[in-house]
């Protein structure tokens, strides 16, 4: 036996802890370690799986996908074995591939941890469209070289964002100033039309002002914001003050917009240009009463025709003259035509009357319209 071989026990000793039956074997030391991290990647898969948004490992040389979590499977309907036969750019949107493709292209050049944040729609195994925010990163496991996309459903976000166009839009268009303002009266919106009727230049022009600016009496809006903290809406017509220091007749609605747990949020007024109804209104009422002067002054003059007529029906009674039968029938006829006049002045007084109780809105009786077009 050689001199440098094992002694018999040293032998058995470094066997059993090569099999694992040693007090200090290999197996026993790295055995618990190992189990360890598995238990530790199988609860990272765990997390991976639970969360909404989709996860795909690419391989940065091919653009194959390596790994995929429950959620891919779950947005696209392929299984994993389809999947990781698969290369990442063939689920986008042919018409929005080219951003990845060029990144995966440039992927050699970016420096570790690069990432781009894109939209873009992956395509389901049904063939339909889901729009993702997509973010990519470049990362390296192992000395080899991945790209990390975590893609997020923005279906909700886009139709959100849709919806707010289309009520921005509605706003915009309205031909009713609309205004919104915090709860202190602080502008935060002006859509055009309130613009254009106050004379700023744009909508822009007016956030931050207070509302007190738009009112020739500042005390105004301040009461507009108090009204509206104790009071779910208000309509009042007041005088509105133009940029140029113009003042106007409005007509103002305002309203709290509240959250759902019914907590006031803002402040939205809608204004109205009433001067053309104000004016209108005022032309009414003088219309009326120079009506009312008119028929009074008939009906003066009717008492001075009449006057003169009976003198000469007296002088024409008094007369033994074959003509004097011709003047008092003419003198009936003029008193007749006299009393008609009188009748017709009576109804438009009433005509008149029931106009100043009713308004534009109200429609005179038939009668009426009889008299006057006799």
């Amino acid at each position: 036996m050689s001199m440098h071989s094992e002694p018999p026990n040293g032998r058995d000793t470094l066997r059993e802890k090569i099999i694992g039956l040693g007090e200090t074997s290999l197996h026993k030391s790295y055995y618990p370690e190992l189990q360890s991290r598995l238990a530790e990647l199988e609860r990272f898969r765990a997390l991976l799986d639970q969360t909404y948004d989709a996860i795909f490992l690419i391989r940065a040389k091919t653009g194959m996908l390596a790994d995929v979590n429950a959620a891919v499977r779950a947005y696209l309907g392929y299984s994993k074995k389809e999947l990781l036969a698969t290369s990442f750019a063939d689920l986008i949107s042919p018409q929005q591939r080219a951003w990845f493709v060029d990144f995966v292209r440039k992927n050699d050049d970016l420096p570790s941890e690069s990432r781009q944040t894109c939209t873009a729609s992956l395509v389901s195994r049904a063939g339909s469209e889901i729009p993702m925010e997509i973010t990519v990163r470049s990362v390296t496991f192992g000395g080899e070289q991945y790209i990390v996309a975590i893609a997020r459903d923005i279906t909700d976000r886009i139709r959100t964002e849709r919806d707010l166009k289309i009520k921005e839009s509605a706003l915009e268009s309205s031909t009713n100033g609309i205004l919104i303002a915090d709860l202190t009266g602080a502008v935060m919106y002006a859509n055009r039309s309130f613009a254009s009727m106050f004379g700023y230049g744009e909508g822009g022009a007016i956030t931050g002002r207070n509302l007190e600016a738009f009112f020739a009496d500042p005390t105004v809006g301040e009461k507009v914001t108090a009204h509206l903290l104790d009071n779910p809406a208000i309509v009042q017509e007041t005088i509105g003050l133009r940029n140029n220091g113009s003042p106007f007749h409005i007509q103002v609605s305002g309203s709290v917009v509240q959250n759902d747990a019914g907590q006031p949020l803002c402040i939205m007024l809608i204004v109205m240009d009433i001067t053309w109804r104000i004016h209108t209104d005022q032309m009414k009422q003088e219309t009326y009463a120079q009506l009312g002067r008119n028929i009074e002054q008939f009906a003066i003059l009717g008492d001075h025709i009449r006057n003169p007529l009976q003198v000469i029906v007296g002088y024409a009674e008094m007369l033994d003259d074959p003509f004097a039968g011709k003047i008092l029938e003419q003198s009936r006829r003029i008193d007749e035509i006299i009393t008609e006049l009188d009748r017709g002045w009576v109804e438009s007084a009433n005509v008149r009357q029931f106009l100043r109780r009713h308004g534009d809105g109200a429609e005179p009786p038939e009668e009426a319209f009889l008299c006057l077009w006799k």
